[in-house]
């Protein structure tokens, strides 16, 4: 148990920690992020350097991996502006509210069975969104609406790629980790040729930090995944509602974020929509 409490408790310090910061410099952030990478790929390789050789690298490569490769930098820097924006609780849920794409998806991709309860469960999510994202018309609150539903649709392209690697039982899954967070460093540093500014030793230390951290919450998530192999439900549960209270408790109490009546009831409609797809996936329903 303690490898899913540590995952979570990780991905709660990753949100925290970005939003404490508060880098706003351009130019400090893609270096926070390259920074972060360097030392996620060096991980993965200290940890599956066994598993790591040219043959498997060459067999994992793919336009999954090549996309995720891209999206996740760039995710991280519309994380950043939605944290800035909409505060740790509102972000923390349109991140988890996100798994509702590849379930979505999964109709298409998966040839999956659409039922009643899934349908309710999506029909949930949605309700949750519309309140979440319910504010007075303002041009800050476009602004908001706009990086929210970034951070949404952006994890949910991610989480659906994530599926269909680890659906596809010729390609190693820390191989292909280990080839994204490459790809994902690569990227950054290609965003800082198109940025203006000095390199400061205390933006990549700062980014050093993130990148253990992140690592952490991948490495135990798939430990967690494997040590309850038969129940992985629970996993889904803990990590997903997890974040959503976490991040709601953090935000209201350590940075004193508002929440509105109707983000209220969209924070309880949220969790029901998980509930409910953890249920499905117990096929209890």
């Amino acid at each position: 148990m303690h490898t899913l409490i540590i995952s979570l408790v990780c991905s709660l310090i990753v949100g925290f920690y970005i939003k404490w910061l508060k880098i706003n410099n351009l130019k400090d952030f893609c270096i926070f992020i390259l920074s972060n990478y360097v030392i996620a790929v060096s991980l993965s390789f200290y940890f599956f350097n066994d598993k790591i050789t040219f043959n498997t690298l060459k067999n994992s490569f793919s336009i999954q991996v090549l996309a995720l490769g891209f999206l996740l930098p760039t995710i991280f820097l519309l994380l950043n502006k939605s944290l800035k924006k909409s505060g740790l609780a509102k972000t923390d849920i349109f991140q988890r509210l996100s798994l509702i794409i590849p379930v979505v998806l999964s109709f298409y991709l998966f040839n999956e069975i659409f039922t009643f309860p899934k349908l309710i469960a999506i029909m949930l999510a949605f309700i949750s969104i519309v309140l979440l994202l319910y504010k007075k018309s303002t041009n800050h609150g476009n602004s908001n609406i706009f990086y929210l539903l970034s951070v949404f649709i952006g994890y949910g392209v991610v989480d659906t790629l994530f599926k269909i690697l680890a659906t596809n039982k010729n390609i190693p899954y820390v191989v292909a980790l280990f080839l994204i967070f490459g790809i994902s460093a690569i990227v950054c540093f290609l965003f800082l040729f198109f940025v203006k500014g000095k390199i400061k030793s205390k933006t990549i230390f700062q980014g050093f930090i993130l990148g253990a951290l992140n690592f952490c919450n991948i490495f135990f998530y798939l430990k967690a995944h494997k040590i309850f192999i038969e129940t992985p439900t629970l996993v889904f549960i803990t990590m997903n509602l997890g974040v959503i209270i976490g991040g709601t408790i953090i935000g209201t109490t350590y940075f004193k974020e508002k929440i509105s009546n109707s983000a209220l009831i969209g924070i309880f409609t949220a969790i029901l929509s998980v509930l409910l797809l953890a249920l499905i996936q117990l096929k209890l329903l």
